[in-house]
């Protein structure tokens, strides 16, 4: 277990300074356009589209990063309520099939991510102003759909760990709605 909590560990890591190199490269090109088109007169043919092409991986990437310190966006109402009510266990079940059902989404997401990225491959189209191979750009939807699967197959495991143990914690990033 020990060994691949450090593997997780260490792609968490890799995938963090992925995404903030990603960012930094985006931003160099756009304030490059910027730069070289309001104070020098003369716009890079390249930088914009490189700019979309960084920005499509990074949102896709960050899916997957975002699922680290549940970061997404989650309808929450009946694990709250049962949370409260004391019914860690029914919780606990109902993660295992928001997690499921969001795996299954995923799964989706890859299959038909692929199918579009073989038919970019196919039909050979390049960027513009870059001459980047348009499949390049649109695997990072379902790459990141992987990456997503793949961390929702842990999360789904250590919840049923956690029900096999008995021992329940509460979720990390329960939001509290009030009616003030």
């Amino acid at each position: 277990m020990k060994t691949l909590r450090a593997i997780v560990n260490g792609y968490n890591t890799a995938e963090k300074w992925t995404l903030i190199a990603m960012m930094a490269a985006m931003v160099i090109a756009i304030f490059a356009q910027v730069f070289t088109r309001y104070v020098l007169g003369q716009a890079l043919y390249w930088s914009e589209e490189f700019g979309k092409f960084i920005f499509v991986w990074a949102s896709w990437l960050g899916c997957s990063a975002g699922m680290t310190k549940k970061e997404h966006i989650q309808v929450l109402l009946l694990p709250n309520a049962l949370h409260k009510k004391g019914k860690f266990k029914a919780e606990k079940y109902v993660y295992i099939l928001i997690n499921a059902l969001w795996f299954v989404t995923s799964i989706i997401v890859a299959i038909y991510g692929f199918e579009i990225v073989g038919g970019q491959i196919e039909t050979g189209v390049y960027g513009a102003s870059t001459g980047i191979p348009m499949w390049l750009v649109y695997l990072g939807v379902p790459f990141s759909a992987v990456l997503v699967c793949l961390r929702l197959i842990g999360e789904i495991v250590m919840d049923i760990i956690t029900i096999a143990r008995g021992s329940y914690e509460e979720p990390e990033n329960t939001v509290e709605v009030s009616n003030a």
